[in-house]
């Protein structure tokens, strides 16, 4: 087996050889390693093992972790040794010190964070430290059709949403879950019965009439919405983030209590399994009773976005970098978790430290 960061084939010269970890320095011993057990100390093996002494040594200048740079030593000291023994004077097999400045560069679109930027479903796998919360969210909609996930600003509420409880239930987190119905998240804007309206246009239809014809439907019909919904024959999932625009940019209330009445017709209509799912800050929560008979229903349905306890904010720095091959010096992420443990925003600032 070989690794990508190990460039070795069977025809190359290994003079050439250029080990980037230790992991590639293993793969490498373990063919030296058989071909000794095969053909003994040849000409040829004596070749390959002076190349792997010298190249291997150099690899020190990219090794920081003492345990890894001991593990790297023994291997070109067991080889050195073995040429020794055998009549040859081999290289010199001291490790290279590490050297800082040939850290390897990691492209952006390598990088596993996500800086001050939510996390959303194509970056789920990257996506860690709130299975606890997400849990919890999956527990609250085995019993109710409305979810609203409170938090204040950079508290990760549509992260949480998008690339951790939707995976879920696409993963099947819920009895038949894998196939439902799933809408693209949609933010209320200055015309959130539009924006309502564009989620459901036929490709086939002018969107710009579509969405006319049944923003004017929503505002007549409060079971519009969940009319549509219907017509997908599949329960589904729609997803109202940032559900503080209705407050902030300017809707009229004729226009808002329409676009509310319609997502309380969805998650009330008989028969149907409707889940309507909101993210809203948590300064905006008392401007909720304004909404009549929806204040109640939002009130049992809110689920907050709490801080990162210790044990979750490591595993939102470390899983990550484990996946994209990287490694924290000794006492970075300690000292990283010191910096922003209880802060209410901590994973964004998290993230944004993470990419510089």
């Amino acid at each position: 087996m070989e690794t990508s960061d190990t460039r070795v084939d069977r025809t190359t010269d290994e003079t050439q050889l250029r080990y980037l970890s230790l992991t590639s320095l293993r793969v490498v011993h373990r063919d030296l390693l058989q071909r000794h057990r095969e053909d003994g100390v040849t000409p040829e093996l004596v070749t390959r093992l002076e190349a792997f002494i010298r190249q291997g040594r150099e690899t020190g200048a990219l090794l920081d972790v003492e345990e890894d740079r001991r593990a790297a030593q023994s291997l070109l000291d067991y080889w050195a040794t073995l040429l020794h023994r055998a009549g040859y004077e081999p290289p010199d097999s001291t490790l290279a010190e590490f050297d800082p400045l040939l850290a390897p560069e990691l492209d952006d679109a390598d990088c596993p964070y996500r800086g001050l930027d939510a996390f959303r479903e194509p970056h789920h796998a990257l996506f860690f430290g709130r299975s606890r919360l997400v849990q919890e969210m999956v527990e609250h909609l085995q019993q109710k059709q409305l979810l609203a996930v409170s938090g204040p600003s950079g508290s990760g509420k549509s992260s949480l949403v998008l690339a951790g409880l939707l995976p879920a239930l696409q993963g099947g987190a819920l009895p038949g879950s894998g196939e439902w119905e799933y809408y693209p998240a949609m933010v209320p804007g200055s015309n959130p019965l539009a924006s309502l309206a564009q989620l459901f246009c036929p490709p086939e239809k002018d969107a710009a009439e579509w969405q006319q014809r049944q923003a004017e439907r929503f505002l007549q019909d409060p079971s519009h919405l969940g009319q549509l919904l219907a017509d997908g024959d599949r329960n589904a999932v729609l997803v109202v983030d940032q559900f503080e625009e209705l407050f902030t940019l300017g809707s009229d209330a004729e226009t808002v209590d329409a676009f509310v009445a319609n997502l309380l017709g969805a998650v009330r209509a008989d028969g149907a399994r409707y889940i309507v799912i909101l993210t809203i800050r948590s300064d905006f929560e008392p401007h909720v009773a304004r909404l009549g008979e929806f204040q109640p229903f939002f009130e049992a349905a809110t689920v907050r976005a709490t801080p990162l306890n210790a044990g979750e904010l490591r595993e939102a720095i470390e899983k990550p970098a484990r996946l994209a091959g990287l490694k924290f010096g000794s006492g970075v992420v300690d000292g990283l978790l010191q910096d922003i443990l209880g802060e209410p925003a901590a994973l964004p600032l998290l993230q944004l430290s993470l990419i510089h």
